[in-house]
Order: structure tokens, then C-alpha cells, then sequence
């Protein structure tokens, strides 16, 4: 699988392009996008900068913290690019998450007016960062659609009890995203919760990308597997036609 191009399949304008880079993207081994931890800089920088021949733009490039925090583009008060999340209407403005295990959410109006992209993992789905960037998108009175991205699947997201019984205080219907594993351990479904928080919030439309990082760690990054600090990208953006493609 290492050559695939990962793609959503999902009902929303051709306008707006999504693009995942994987372990081995545009022919070059070791893909990785991320400074943190001592990643080698240099040949950080150049897998950086070879996306330009293929994005309409620079993309923004949040510092992610594992919490609730959504950065809106059209806020010109906003001065932090401290979050796990970001919403633009500019066209051909790419917005950009880094994971490898985390769900990468890609959100859209229907109508392709809008994108948002958000970082989710086990601290995002507890303290809801979902329902803060709804908090921030329900002033558009947009319908909106979701794309969940190459994530960890519950079969090798393995949690204690003290977490298990951490989302049933915060909601009893968390319980069933969680099924007895081994050695005391449950199989956490963030996928299943994230999609539950999703049609809370009133999305009616949610597609998956049905790969798991742990299970594909030929082709994407997975911190479960490799315990370092590589990840791979999503990108979103909403092209201008009026320009074309870069």
C-alpha cells in the first residue's frame, strides 16, 4: 500500500481539496513534516518545501497542544497559533494537522464556502474540541460535512479502566466505545466517539477513511508503533478557480 493516494469520498464541490502525505509521498522515502524532538531539520525543511510544487499556497501550520483551542481566520483579533484547529473561507489558504494515530477531521460546508481541519485524540475528544469549533462554525448557518482521517483503530488503542470509567462520568453513552481486551485493558473506539460528538453537533453527513495508522504503518506513521515524534499531514484548502491549479 505504500504508494496509495489517500483521498476522501465524500459529497462536497470539487473546490475543496484535501490532500494526506503518507510515509513515502511525491517518490521520497521518509516523509516526514515534523520539528518536534529533534527531527532532523534540513530534510524536515525539504519535505516542507516540496509541497510547495503541489499546494496553491504555504500551508499554516499550528502548533498543536492536545486541547480544545480553534483558531477562525476570519478573526483578525486572533494573534495565537497555539490550537488544535483552524477555520478558514479564504480561497486557496491551506489549512494543515499533523498526526500519526490522532484523527485528522476535515470539515466542510456543503456548499464549499468554508473548511475547518481539527486534531483530535483521546484529550480531544474528552474535553470536546468538536463541539468548540461548532461553537465558532454556527454563526455561518452553513450545513456541514465531515471526513475522518487515518486514525488508530480501537483494535490497537488499548486504555486502563481509570479511562474507560473517565468518558462514562463525562457521558454514559461513551461506554460503549470501549469492549474488554486483555490484561485488564479496553479497546478505545475514538473514531465512534468523535463520530457521536460530530452528529451532536448537527453533522449529518460523516465519511471515513477506514485506515488505521497501526494497522497501514507501511504507508502512514504511528506513534504506537514507532514511539517518535515523525507524523504525516492532511491538508485542506478551497481552490480559486480563477487562478488554477499550482
Amino acid at each position: 500500500m505504500k504508494n496509495s493516494i489517500i483521498k476522501p469520498k465524500w459529497c462536497i464541490p470539487k473546490s475543496v481539496k484535501v490532500l494526506v502525505t503518507t510515509r513515502e509521498f511525491l517518490s521520497i522515502q521518509n516523509f516526514n513534516i515534523s520539528y518536534a524532538n529533534n527531527n532532523k531539520f534540513y530534510k524536515t525543511l525539504v519535505n516542507r518545501n516540496k509541497l510547495l510544487s503541489i499546494l496553491p499556497s504555504n500551508p499554516i501550520f499550528i502548533k498543536q497542544a492536545h486541547g480544545v483551542k480553534v483558531i477562525n481566520r476570519d478573526d483578525k483579533n486572533e494573534t495565537s497559533y497555539v490550537a488544535d484547529g483552524i477555520i478558514s473561507t479564504r480561497k486557496n489558504e491551506v489549512l494543515s494537522i499533523l498526526t500519526a494515530d490522532c484523527i485528522p477531521i476535515v470539515i466542510s460546508s456543503t456548499c464549499g464556502n468554508l473548511v475547518c481541519i481539527l486534531h483530535v485524540g483521546r484529550k480531544g475528544v474528552e474535553f470536546n474540541i468538536i463541539k468548540n469549533a461548532f461553537n465558532k462554525l454556527s454563526k455561518y448557518n452553513y450545513e456541514f460535512a465531515a471526513w475522518i482521517g487515518p486514525c488508530i483503530s480501537s483494535e490497537f488503542y488499548l486504555v486502563d479502566v481509570s479511562i474507560k470509567n473517565l468518558f462514562k462520568n463525562i457521558n454514559i453513552e461513551y461506554e460503549k466505545f470501549f469492549s474488554k481486551s486483555k490484561d485488564n485493558l479496553f479497546s478505545m473506539d475514538l473514531v465512534g466517539i468523535a463520530s457521536l460528538q460530530l452528529k451532536e453537533c448537527n453533522v449529518k453527513k460523516i465519511y471515513l477513511s477506514n485506515l488505521c495508522t497501526y494497522k497501514n504503518k507501511d504507508l502512514l506513521y504511528s506513534y504506537r508503533d514507532s514511539h517518535d515524534h515523525r507524523r504525516f499531514g492532511t491538508f485542506v484548502w478551497i481552490e480559486d478557480k480563477k487562478k488554477g491549479d499550482k
